[in-house]
C-alpha cells in the first residue's frame, strides 16, 4: 500500500516538474520572440534618430538582386533610408506571417508538442541550436589553424544596413530561386495525371515556390509534415539542397570581403539548415533565420554601443539564446538515441 502511494506521489511530482519545465521553456521562447519584434523599431531608431547616420540614409544606392547565384544591378538609384524601411517592413511581414501560419503562435506556444508546427515557436530553438553548432565548428577549425575571418565595415550604420539587406538577396539568390524552381517542377510533374485548369496549375506552381511542403500536402504526395524529413524530401531535392549550400559557403570565401577558408564549412552548414526550413515552413523561414544571424545579432550590440540599451539587456538575450541552444541540441541527441534504441530493439524481434 505504501509502495503504491509512493509511486503515485513520485509520478505526481514528475508531472509537476515537467509542467514547470514546459512553462519555463514557453516563457523563454516568448521573451526571445518579443525581442525579434522589438528589433524592428530598434533598427529604425538607430538609423533615423542618430546624427551619425544622417548622411548615410540620405545617400542614393543602386539596388542589387541575386538570382541563381548571379548578381543583377538595377540601374535605378534609390534613397538608402527608404530602402532600409522597406527591408524592415519585409522582416515585420515575415514575423507576422510566421505568427499566423499553420498552427498560430499563441496556440503553439501553450503546447510543446506543437512547437515545430509554427515557425515562430520553432525559430528560437533552431536558430539557437545552429548558433551553438556554428560556434563549435568554428572553434574546432580555428584551433587547427583554419581561420574564419570577418567582414570590416567603414561605420556601424553601414554594417546595420548591409546586415539587413544581405539576408533577403542571398536567400533569394542562393536558395529560394534554385530550390523553389525545383519544387515547382517536381509538383508540376506530380499533377500531370490530374486534370487541373490552367488557373489551378498556376496557383499550385506559385504555392510550390512559396511553400514547398504545404503544396506537397495539398496535391497528396510525400511531404515532411506527414512523412518525415527522409521520405518527405526527394533525392533530387537533397542534391540541390547540398549543392546550393556548398555554393553558398564558397561564395562567402570567394567574394573577397574578409571571410577566410573556414567560412566555407560554417556557411555551408548554415545554408543546409536554411534550405531545410524553407522547404518545411516556407519562403519566410530561411529569410528570418538568416536575418537572425545578421541583422538581429548585430542590432542589439549596436544599441548598447550607442547607449540606447544597457549591456545587461544584450547579455540576457545572448545568454537566453545560448542556453536554449544547448538544451535544444541536448534534446535532439536524446531523441536520436531513444529512436535508435527503439529501431535496434524492433530489428531484434523475430
Amino acid at each position: 500500500m505504501l509502495k503504491g502511494e509512493k509511486k503515485r506521489k513520485n509520478l505526481s511530482n514528475s508531472k509537476i516538474i515537467l509542467k514547470i519545465a514546459e512553462v519555463a521553456l514557453s516563457s523563454v521562447i516568448t521573451i526571445i520572440v518579443a525581442t525579434y519584434f522589438f528589433s524592428i523599431p530598434l533598427g529604425f531608431i538607430l538609423m533615423f534618430l542618430t546624427k551619425e547616420a544622417s548622411s548615410l540614409i540620405a545617400s542614393k544606392v543602386k539596388v542589387l538582386m541575386i538570382f541563381f547565384a548571379i548578381d543583377f544591378w538595377f540601374p535605378l538609384r534609390i534613397n538608402l533610408g527608404t530602402l532600409f524601411i522597406i527591408l524592415l517592413l519585409i522582416y515585420l511581414t515575415c514575423l507576422i506571417a510566421s505568427w499566423k501560419l499553420e498552427v498560430p503562435f499563441h496556440k503553439a506556444i501553450l503546447n510543446p508538442k506543437l512547437f515545430f508546427k509554427n515557425w515562430l515557436t520553432s525559430m528560437p530553438l533552431i536558430s539557437s541550436a545552429l548558433l551553438i553548432a556554428l560556434i563549435f565548428l568554428q572553434n574546432i577549425q580555428e584551433s587547427h589553424g583554419i581561420p574564419t575571418g570577418s567582414i570590416q565595415f567603414q561605420n556601424p550604420y553601414e554594417a546595420l544596413f548591409s546586415l539587413a539587406y544581405s539576408p533577403i538577396i542571398e536567400e533569394i539568390g542562393f536558395r529560394i530561386s534554385f530550390i523553389g524552381v525545383i519544387s515547382m517542377l517536381y509538383c508540376l510533374n506530380s499533377i500531370k495525371r490530374f486534370s487541373f485548369s490552367k488557373t489551378s496549375i498556376l496557383k499550385i506552381l506559385s504555392l510550390a515556390f512559396l511553400f514547398p511542403d504545404k503544396t506537397k500536402q495539398i496535391i497528396g504526395i510525400n511531404n515532411i509534415k506527414e512523412n518525415g524529413w527522409i521520405k518527405g524530401i526527394k533525392l533530387g531535392e537533397w542534391i540541390i539542397i547540398i549543392l546550393t549550400s556548398i555554393v553558398f559557403g564558397l561564395a562567402h570565401y570567394l567574394a573577397g570581403s574578409g571571410w577566410e577558408i573556414g567560412k566555407v564549412s560554417s556557411a555551408s552548414l548554415a545554408g543546409l539548415i536554411f534550405s531545410l526550413v524553407y522547404i518545411r515552413y516556407g519562403i519566410h523561414a530561411p529569410i528570418l533565420l538568416h536575418w537572425f544571424f545578421n541583422y538581429y545579432s548585430y542590432v542589439y550590440d549596436l544599441a548598447v554601443e550607442k547607449q540606447f540599451l544597457t549591456l545587461t539587456t544584450s547579455t540576457l538575450i545572448s545568454e537566453f539564446t545560448l542556453i536554449l541552444g544547448i538544451l535544444t541540441i541536448g534534446f535532439f541527441i536524446i531523441e536520436f538515441i531513444v529512436k535508435s534504441l527503439q529501431f535496434i530493439s524492433f530489428r531484434k524481434i523475430p
